[in-house]
């Protein structure tokens, strides 16, 4: 693929600007402010639109809506004519405020036409990676030269590209497997399968507790039973006391007798005592009625008698009952005080097995729960032992896959390396596409390095990659300012490499200093 030309409206600081492209190298040497950088961003929105505005007030280079949408409003944007596969196409793309109000068309230059040959995603179908791929890989910018990649640049290097264009994503498979298992398994115990363990843990303990509440509820239920059946004895009791009582009461109340045998007692016993005084009286003052007097008094010393017997008999009766009397009061007295302490009793029962009830768990439900959590639990953790199993095949199938293209990547690496002038065995580059610098035997990172020595080595590894990832269709490759940190001797030899990596790549470079234009 190759860019034809270009067509700049408004974008940024490039408010008017129109060009065209040739093969190999083209070179564009303009000062500082003038919009090199935001050309190198065109492009790439020209294949890949532009991302919505991020939140926050805060600025961000990458947040290229907000920062290149004109002070003035208005739509902004362009069209690149471009060359693919025999066939010649102009995307024309205008963007607003949001990405729903910008517009795309495709049009057939050949044939004058819009066409679908391609969608909005023209980047993914042209490149088979998507924008975040396109900057780690054919945009070098200046502050940004060492590898990045994401999964459509790993899988495209793994050899996972469709031929529709989809990619069978390595990564974002991996991805899915570690975020399921960092859902299952959380460091600090925060997965699901603690959660549950802990949930569980929990359970239980208020299972015991419901248990416990459970039996002291039997318990209890169990005492208020005879604390029942006792208040109903106790009732009984009291009722049949208060019957004795009133019956008693009823019968001394009804049968007055004991009353009159007194009065009867106090009237015999005032006859006699009147008969025998007038029989003495007549035996002392009328003898010839001594017969009379005698009988008189014999009549009187017996009604005496009859009174006094009378009134001792009155006298144990009205003792007697004063005696049955209190005792049944007090047998009453008694029953009523039993049968109030069963009925508080009673009571105090009920509240308990209330309170008990009240704050008490259902255990069946418990049971259910733990049962649930358990059967939940011991599937999770075969889940977690399916996609730790899976993650390791995974791992072993990548470190297999990889060597399809670390080879290609080294040999070209090494290639760059000399190009560049330095040696075979300055720069070990590995698998995850981190860059070592071998001395004296061991590796260091190539952190340590200058800028210039770190500049030109990631610039050769990103050539590298670039020809691991397009064997077929090349792409046009962006250098914006790359080599501003290179001595002469460094640049000189950087610039012969880029012109041999030109040969095979429409390559645009962008640079602020005169010195370091090609010769």
């Amino acid at each position: 693929m190759k860019i034809l030309a270009c067509y700049i409206e408004n974008f940024g600081s490039l408010h008017h600007m129109k060009c065209s492209l040739k093969d190999g190298l083209n070179s564009l040497n303009e000062r500082n402010g003038w919009g090199k950088s935001t050309f190198a961003v065109f492009l790439r929105a020209m294949f890949y639109g532009l991302e919505n505005c991020k939140n926050g007030n805060s600025y961000d280079p990458k947040d290229y809506r907000k920062n290149l949408n004109p002070w003035q409003g208005g739509s902004f944007g362009g069209y690149i004519e471009f060359e693919t596969r025999g066939k010649r196409y102009r995307v024309t793309r205008f963007f607003g405020e949001k990405k729903r109000d910008d517009s795309f068309e495709l049009l057939d230059l050949d044939s004058g036409r819009v066409c679908e040959d391609y969608s909005t995603f023209l980047g993914e179908e042209l490149f088979g990676i998507d924008a975040y791929g396109y900057e780690r890989s054919v945009y070098i910018p200046h502050n940004e030269l060492f590898i990045g990649t994401d999964d459509s640049v790993n899988a495209k290097l793994l050899g996972l590209l469709e031929s529709d264009g989809d990619v069978n994503n390595f990564e974002g498979a991996m991805k899915v497997l570690t975020d399921a298992r960092r859902d299952l398994k959380k460091t600090g115990g925060r997965g699901k399968i603690d959660r549950e363990s802990e949930e569980r843990a929990g359970m239980e303990v208020r299972l015991r507790k419901a248990m416990e509440a459970e039996k002291q509820t039997t318990e209890k239920k169990n005492e208020l039973a005879v604390a029942v059946k006792e208040k109903e004895e106790c009732r009984k009791e009291r009722e049949q006391a208060e019957k004795e009582l009133s019956d008693f009461t009823q019968k001394n109340v009804s049968g007055g007798g004991r009353a009159g045998m007194m009065v009867f007692g106090i009237i015999m016993l005032l006859i006699g005592i009147a008969a025998a005084g007038l029989g003495g009286y007549a035996f002392v003052k009328l003898p010839e009625y001594l017969n009379y007097s005698v009988i008189l008094m014999g009549a009187g010393g017996i009604a005496f008698v009859v009174g006094l017997i009378l009134l001792i008999v009155r006298h144990s009766g009205v003792s007697k009952n004063a005696k049955d009397f209190a005792r049944l009061q007090e047998n009453v007295s008694e029953c009523r005080k039993r049968f109030e302490a069963a009925s508080e009793k009673e009571g105090g029962l009920k509240q308990e097995i209330d309170r008990l009830s009240m704050g008490n768990e259902n255990p069946d439900r418990l049971r259910q729960e733990i049962e649930r959590l358990s059967m939940s639990n011991s599937e999770d953790r075969g889940k977690l032992v399916a996609i730790e199993r899976a993650m390791r095949v995974m791992g072993e199938a990548r470190q297999s896959l990889s060597g399809h293209y670390m080879d290609s990547l080294r040999s070209n690496f090494v290639k760059y390396l000399k190009a560049a002038g330095i040696t075979e065995n300055g720069a070990v580059l590995d698998s995850d596409f981190n860059i070592n610098i071998e001395s004296h035997g061991s590796l260091h990172s190539i952190m340590s390095e200058s800028t210039g020595v770190r500049d030109i080595i990631n610039l050769c590894a990103r050539f590298a990659l670039i020809d691991a990832l397009f064997e077929n269709d090349k792409p046009c490759v962006i250098l914006d300012d790359v080599m501003n940190n290179l001595d002469e001797e460094r640049f000189r030899n950087a610039m012969k490499m880029t012109e041999e990596f030109a040969a095979d790549y429409q390559v645009i470079y962008l640079t602020c200093n005169s010195s370091r234009m090609p010769v």
